[in-house]
């Protein structure tokens, strides 16, 4: 269930997901050890974090600082969850369960405590005490708890935690069901299926160094890693362009100019990606598009050095020839840092399959304007590429479940992350030209969140060009 403040749930529909054995001994006194060790010391290290937000949220609104909900933990009991509020009082009243993006009933400072994740912050207590650990299945109320299957039953062997991987996937959640018409209904017939498959693989593997991998993804998202490798790139390039300008034997005077300018330079230089957008994307997605824009972020970092140099008679920065370098230096790293990347996507599982002979593809197409209406001509009428379009989706709820050309409109492209779409499908082309670059980035994200091929088709040009001839 969705950490929504509210307990009124309808049922949850049939799971198919198997049965799993319960944790041993040891990995659950190793696992509590951990919980006790790491729990305690982020009570006491974000204590005035926690002082500080509590305070905020009383002058802000009068309302409780703190959100309390009966959960079911390990092995059927009941316990009561901690958040920090981040509705307004008696939300369960105003709307569904579950929340969408922008939902009116999220505060001002609430809506910032979801984007950080720091309204978790008060389940350190319930980890301390023992109900909750760092990591494991989401706990859901006792409505939702009612109507598990016997195979769903096996997650209550494992305590509840405040992340798991299918918190990883959902991470962005509310903006997931934000095209959804009835928000409860889709929440619950396409998205709990989804977590209770992750949970189990969960499960399946549980261990002590897959709970500190899951945290630190919790902690870090994708786009602090990469902003992470990004950050040592240039701060490589930088070193390296003294090495080369002084044959490896930087004289003991430039020492200081490394650290002392690096840590101008280099900030800038993020900051100049950052304003190119190349922390929103995957890094092994490498196309000429993102060369474009790496090379215009390092190279305005590059002018603005040579620009200080020149007004300042030299005496703000380094000599020209490592500005240069350095320039020349991040783009050759970070832009073969990614193409690898890319080649190694490319040579496992990217590349878009090809029908054996005498099979065919299935195929999923999100879009069902004229561009998907097209493909389905292609593949379903005329039996061209090997492929058969089994399901469209698309953002227009007017189409949900409508029969087009003979393919029904299944819903939002997010149905896709259904269990049993991503097991019927063997590919997803994403045919939605007029969307904005920004929804379509949302979409491809998620396929790939969920080890789906896909591809994008941007006209019908390119697919007569590239399916057909």
């Amino acid at each position: 269930m969705s950490d929504s403040e509210s307990t009124s749930n309808p049922a949850l529909p049939p799971s198919t997901v198997s049965v799993v054995a319960p944790p041993s001994p040891i990995s659950r006194i190793l696992k509590r050890a951990f919980d006790v060790t790491c729990s305690f010391l982020g009570l006491l290290v974000l204590l005035p974090a926690g002082l500080v937000i509590a305070l905020i949220m009383k002058i802000s609104d009068p309302g409780p600082i703190f959100y309390r909900q009966r959960r079911v933990g390990q092995f059927g009991q009941e316990f009561e969850i901690l958040k920090f509020r981040t509705m307004v009082v008696g939300a369960d009243k105003l709307g569904p369960s579950v929340t969408q993006d922008r939902d009116p009933r999220i505060t001002l400072l609430g809506r910032l405590l979801r984007k950080t994740k720091l309204d978790e912050l008060p389940q350190l207590w319930n980890v301390l005490c023992g109900s909750m650990s760092f990591v494991g299945p989401r706990p859901e109320v006792p409505r939702y708890v009612a109507h598990y299957t016997p195979e769903q039953r096996q997650l209550l062997n494992y305590k509840p935690g405040i992340t798991d991987l299918a918190t990883l996937v959902f991470r962005n959640e509310e903006a997931l069901l934000k095209g959804a018409s009835d928000v409860e209904a889709f929440y619950i017939q396409h998205c709990i299926p989804r977590k209770f498959h992750l949970n189990m693989q969960y499960a399946k593997r549980a261990n002590l160094l897959e709970d500190v991998f899951i945290i630190a993804e919790t902690i870090f998202p994708y786009w602090v890693t990469v902003m992470g490798g990004y950050l040592l790139a240039l701060s490589f390039s930088w070193w390296m362009a003294y090495q080369l300008r002084y044959d490896f034997a930087v004289p003991a005077h430039e020492i200081d100019s490394i650290w002392r300018l690096g840590l101008v330079v280099v900030p800038c230089e993020l900051l100049l990606l950052c304003w190119r957008k190349q922390f929103v994307g995957l890094l092994s997605y490498f196309e000429l598009q993102e060369v474009k824009q790496l090379v215009i972020g390092l190279g305005v970092g590059g002018l603005i050095q040579l620009g200080v140099w020149m007004a300042s008679g030299g005496s703000l920065m380094p000599a020209r020839s490592i500005i240069i370098l350095n320039v020349m230096l991040a783009l050759t790293t970070i832009g073969g840092a990614r193409l690898a990347l890319r080649m190694m996507r490319e040579r496992k599982s990217v590349r878009p399959r090809q029908a054996e002979p005498g099979s065919v593809l299935k195929v999923g197409v999100v879009g069902a304007d004229e561009m998907g209406l097209w493909l389905v001509r292609q593949f379903n009428v005329r039996n061209l590429g090997g492929r058969r379009v089994e399901a469209l989706f698309d953002d227009n709820p007017d189409k949900w479940r409508k029969v087009l050309k003979g393919v029904q409109v299944v819903g939002m492209p997010e149905c896709i992350l259904d269990g049993s779409w991503t097991s019927k499908l063997d590919e997803i082309i994403i045919a939605m030209p007029t969307a904005t670059p920004e929804r379509v980035e949302q979409i491809r994200s998620l396929l790939i969140s969920a080890n789906m091929r896909c591809r994008i088709v941007p006209s019908i040009d390119e697919l007569i060009g590239r399916w057909l001839h």
